[in-house]
């Protein structure tokens, strides 16, 4: 699978990442040595916060220091993304006893990213299956005078075929963000970016996070759906009526109703209530504002049924929230 072809017959696409049979939510990451740790951890960090962003525990990873990898298994399924992780203060060139491993563990993942100085493990193993590729400026001359026909992409991350290069720990983030985006679509990856501070937020868009993203992601661009959601989210605290909310679309409240249900599986109001719960989250837990006034900010009648609706929907009372938000847990 590692030399199937991403590229689409006649595409022009820049980044050919369509191909969904080399995108995986299960990655192995192979790090050069334990100084290059903090690179697999920054990684993973980007899958945790896609598992966190999309709801679900969908990404999953293992990881392995090649240093030990004699003792320890280094192995990856053809259903798994290999990410070898290298430094960009020396170029990783695999110990002989190490190449048969790597080769092997090489052609058997769906796919390949290196970082770094990771470049040279599958020039070193003799199974590079693409001859484009991100390298840091440090490793130029070396990657031309290994493998002379390989072209050196001009930008810090490349995908060709089934390989993904990075040329160094912050490109990496990018690339991460970049195959969950070929699998989740732009509208996640757009959220991811925003969520790791790798990409300013736009003015419509600046506050598309948590239930908001996910509710915007399932209206899949519907734009009854987009715009009622709209509305709510700019009367927060004025809670309009279903009925309102319809008559600025300019449907009937009954059209909107079976829109919501169709796409989202939630009736307007609860929909209204979740956003207006989502917005009180964030300020519980992002500001020292009191209880009263977020209420009055979220659109709750009272404190009360704020507390009520907020401990139904996260499973605790708002105090204790904020609570670990300021304090942490002890």
């Amino acid at each position: 699978m590692y030399l199937s072809n991403l590229d689409p017959v006649g595409t022009s696409d820049p980044r050919p990442l369509r191909d969904q049979r080399s995108l995986s939510d299960k990655f192995v990451f192979v790090v050069q040595n334990a100084e290059n740790a903090f690179v697999a951890e920054t990684c993973i960090h980007v899958l945790r916060r896609a598992n966190s962003i999309l709801g679900q525990e969908i990404y999953s990873w293992n990881c392995v220091d090649a240093t030990v990898s004699r003792r320890a298994t280094l192995s990856c399924a053809p259903d798994e993304v290999l990410v070898l992780v290298g430094g960009v203060d020396m170029p990783w060139r695999p110990a002989r006893s190490e190449v048969s491993k790597l080769r092997a563990a090489i052609r058997n993942a769906a796919r390949v990213c290196v970082v770094g100085g990771a470049v040279f493990v599958p020039l070193a193993t003799g199974v590079l299956g693409a001859k484009r590729l991100s390298v840091h400026a440090a490793f130029h001359a070396a990657v031309r005078e290994t493998c002379a026909s390989l072209e050196l992409h001009s930008d810090t991350t490349c995908h060709h075929k089934a390989l993904s290069s990075a040329t160094g720990p912050a490109a990496a983030i990018r690339m991460m963000v970049e195959l969950i985006g070929a699998r989740e679509g732009n509208f996640t990856e757009a959220a991811l970016a925003r969520d790791l501070g790798i990409q300013s937020p736009d003015t419509q868009d600046s506050n598309c996070s948590g239930e908001r993203w996910r509710l915007h992601r399932r209206a899949e661009g519907c734009d009854m759906i987009s715009d009622a959601l709209q509305i709510m989210e700019d009367h927060i605290e004025d809670t309009l009526s279903v009925s309102q909310v319809a008559d600025i679309i300019g449907i009937s409240a009954r059209k909107l109703e079976r829109g919501f249900a169709e796409k989202l599986g939630r009736s307007p109001l609860k929909v209204y209530r979740d956003l207006r719960l989502d917005r009180a989250h964030d300020l519980v837990t992002q500001t020292a504002l009191p209880l009263g006034e977020i209420a009055i900010a979220c659109g709750f009648s009272n404190v009360t049924l704020m507390k009520r609706w907020f401990q139904r929907r996260y499973g605790e009372p708002p105090c204790d929230v904020r609570r670990r938000a300021f304090h942490g847990i002890h």
